[in-house]
């Protein structure tokens, strides 16, 4: 309790001797700032914001010793929702200069120099002594904290780097659902994708009826593979399918929803389905389809059957003339 009063009132002391003599005003948990922003492009993220570092390159010309953002180093990112983000703020020469974070939308102050100075318990600032590495960790992530976020140097003026960050959940598809239908003897591949995911699931496991499939490449005739990437792909095959091989086969990525489908291996030569196999997706049409056809032309043959009416009596040529 007594650390905790000493932190309360070391806050408002620590703020203004860190921050107001680069300018910064704090009031309200909120700073107001003068200084020019720079941008850098993320490959990750697919940004378009474009960078403007000709000025930090020739201020670091005049000035060798000021301190400078390594942009490099201190990209935009993108992170799953409800995970950890962490924003990386290089800064080298830092010298006796202090390395800010603040929030862009509504210009709130998140931390001064090592010191988290938010009531969001989710923000956290680190930053390790004689390290050029300035961290801001965000736990738990919402929605609602994509954005950018600004590095600011305490120089004067103050010299800011905006870095965006991007949340998302990843997706998990899975192609020719939610019915797939097949002859006996078919081959049956199931293709599970997951989308929008800044880094390759750790694993994606396939289970047919709640049970695990099998990851051994040819056991039970099932096969597996899984190609990572920015867009992973894992296929299940089965190269004769058997009326065993029907049931629920679920796809689960380790960072994303699972996605299920429903398999029915129809026995016999029954005109069940018409199936595509072009780069592992299926496409099924459902087994009544021809008995509705049939019926569809049932009249038109019934008509052929019915036969031909007899031709009607000429019409009389004589006329009754009246005298």
């Amino acid at each position: 309790m007594l650390l905790s009063a000493l932190a309360t009132l070391l806050v408002p002391v620590l703020a203004a001797d860190v921050v107001n003599p680069v300018g910064v005003n704090w009031r309200g948990g909120s700073v107001a700032t003068t200084s020019t922003t720079t941008t850098t492009t993320s490959t990750t993220t697919g940004a378009t914001s474009t960078s403007t570092t000709t000025e930090d390159q020739q201020d670091r010309s005049l000035y060798p010793d000021h301190p400078f953002f390594d942009y490099q180093e201190s990209s935009n990112i993108t992170a799953l929702l409800g995970k950890t983000a962490v924003l990386n703020c290089r800064v080298k020469n830092i010298g006796n200069k202090t390395v800010s974070w603040i929030r862009h939308r509504d210009v709130h102050l998140l931390a001064v120099g090592g010191f988290t100075y938010t009531s969001d318990d989710r923000f956290t600032a680190r930053h390790a002594a004689a390290s050029q590495d300035w961290l801001l960790m965000i736990h738990y992530l919402q929605e609602r904290d994509a954005g950018l976020y600004e590095c600011q140097i305490s120089t004067t003026p103050p010299k800011s780097h905006l870095i965006h960050l991007s949340v998302v959940e990843p997706e998990t598809v899975i192609a020719g659902g939610p019915d797939v239908y097949i002859n006996t003897g078919s081959r049956l591949t199931l293709t599970c994708s997951v989308l929008y995911s800044p880094e390759p699931p750790a694993f994606i496991f396939w289970y047919h009826d709640g049970k695990l499939v099998s990851y051994e490449r040819t056991r039970g005739g099932v096969e597996v593979s899984t190609e990572r990437g920015a867009e992973t792909t894992s296929r299940l095959l089965v190269q004769d399918a058997r009326p065993r091989h029907s049931g629920r086969y679920t796809c689960e990525p380790a960072n994303s929803k699972p996605r299920s489908v429903n398999v029915h291996v129809i026995a016999g030569d029954q005109p069940a389905a018409i199936v595509h196999d072009n780069g592992g997706g299926t496409i099924s049409l459902h087994p009544f389809l021809p008995c509705l056809l049939l019926l569809l032309l049932l009249p038109f043959q019934l008509l052929l059957l019915l036969p031909s009416p007899l031709p009607t009596s000429p019409p009389s040529t004589s006329t009754l003339v009246r005298i």
